[in-house]
């Protein structure tokens, strides 16, 4: 038990030493709402989706413009210089550039809008996504440290009794046996405190790595909501992505064909040499004539993504009631075990506290003493532990209804 004690020092010294010089920022942050701030502003995810916000700005001017493509301009020159050599001559300077039928362009700023929606749908529900992580990890501490406090406690109540058992072994009150019984828990206290210390330090590193911070805020159990957010943000975006596939198969439907192009030329041109010259103006325009073979792939990918967003939409909107309905089950059955857990405490401790006195008078043995305490112990673990469950439990919910700290 002693080599066995001895590694795990060692193991959680290192653990510590590593965790104590970590590069990570040294600040406590008061609030939920400042953890999840700080997780948002660590996280690649919401990196990512505020750099499309740039690319979305880039969609709306390119929705409001009435050109579909780049400008070109032409030049050209008629001579008969190689061939009858008459003098005559022409040259032209044209510009032309594809533009949008009203139908398309109404329908790309449509889309554009949706896009933007959507973005912004999405946004909101990665920091709901976030917020549920960083509540997940902050009571998984503030579990590892009650875990730690109780064994901290047993550790320091059995080495007293430990030091008591043997004070009345010396004495003679006692069998020898019953002082290497004591030393015995006493060392498997200790080794408990190591575990838990151990499981602590991995918790907090967690949520250090997930916030960036090097503590938690105050864990205290969240005032639980009275009913869904509204609008919830995962209803929101997977109703967003509906709609951005809606407008995304609209602009399809308009635009069966390329762009029609539109161009103007000046055209200045002399018949023979000595003869006076001329100068017209020209319009013109071509309009491409679209084809299934090149609407079906665009219209089936668009169809496809529409009917993956619906279906989305219908199964995040049921997980989403049952995720709530979980919830509050286990809200209130977390409730109803902390009234039970504090009342078999408040039994255990009475019983311990008998069996002691009947022990200190010779009346009860060192076996049946330390069973009360290791069932006291239990007890006390499982108020601690309970209590945390409820704050979980309400965090839980209020993150199922769509609370955003």
């Amino acid at each position: 038990m002693r080599a066995h004690f001895t590694i795990h020092t060692v193991i959680v010294s290192a653990v510590l030493t590593l965790g104590s010089t970590a590069a990570y920022p040294q600040a406590v942050p008061d609030s939920l709402k400042a953890a999840v701030e700080a997780a948002w502003q660590r996280s690649p995810q919401a990196r990512t989706l505020e750099s499309r916000q740039d690319e979305i700005l880039a969609g709306h001017e390119a929705a409001r413009s009435w050109i579909a493509g780049s400008p070109s301009v032409g030049l050209s020159e008629r001579s008969d210089r190689w061939t009858d050599r008459a003098g005559a001559r022409e040259r032209e300077v044209s510009l032309s550039a594809p533009v949008w039928l009203p139908g398309q362009v109404a329908a790309r700023r449509a889309q554009a809008e949706a896009g933007a929606a959507e973005l912004q749908a999405q946004i909101a529900n990665l920091r709901l996504s976030l917020a549920g992580e960083v509540r997940e990890r902050l009571w998984a501490v503030a579990s590892a440290r009650e875990v730690l406090a109780e064994a901290v406690n047993r550790q320091k109540y059995l080495e007293a009794t430990a030091e008591e058992v043997m004070r009345r072994v010396n004495a003679g009150d006692l069998a020898r046996t019953d002082g290497m019984l004591a030393r015995q828990e006493a060392l498997a206290a200790r080794t408990g405190v190591v575990d838990a210390q151990l499981k602590l330090r991995e918790a907090l590193l967690r949520f250090t790595t997930l916030t960036g911070l090097a503590e938690i805020p105050p864990p205290a159990a969240e005032p639980v909501a009275d009913a869904p957010v509204e609008p919830h943000p995962r209803l929101s975006a997977s109703r967003a992505a509906i709609r951005n596939a809606q407008a995304s198969l609209n602009v399809v439907a308009k635009n069966r064909s390329e762009p029609p192009t539109v161009g103007v030329a000046y055209r200045r041109e002399r018949e023979a040499i000595g003869g006076e010259s001329a100068s017209s103006v020209s319009f013109g325009i071509d309009i491409p004539i679209g084809t299934a073979a090149r609407n079906r792939p665009l219209e089936t990918a668009a169809q496809t993504q529409l009917v993956t967003a619906s279906a989305e939409a219908v199964q995040s909107e049921a997980g989403l009631q049952a995720d709530i309905a979980l919830a509050r089950e286990q809200v209130a059955a977390s409730e109803q075990a902390l009234d039970a857990a504090v009342s078999r405490a408040g039994i255990a401790r009475e019983h311990a506290q008998l069996i002691e006195k009947a022990f200190r008078m010779g009346e009860r043995g060192l076996t049946e003493m330390l069973r009360a305490r290791s069932i006291l112990h239990e007890a006390e673990a499982g108020e601690r532990q309970q209590r945390i469950a409820v704050g979980l439990a309400c965090a839980r919910l209020n993150q199922a209804l769509g609370v955003t700290p």
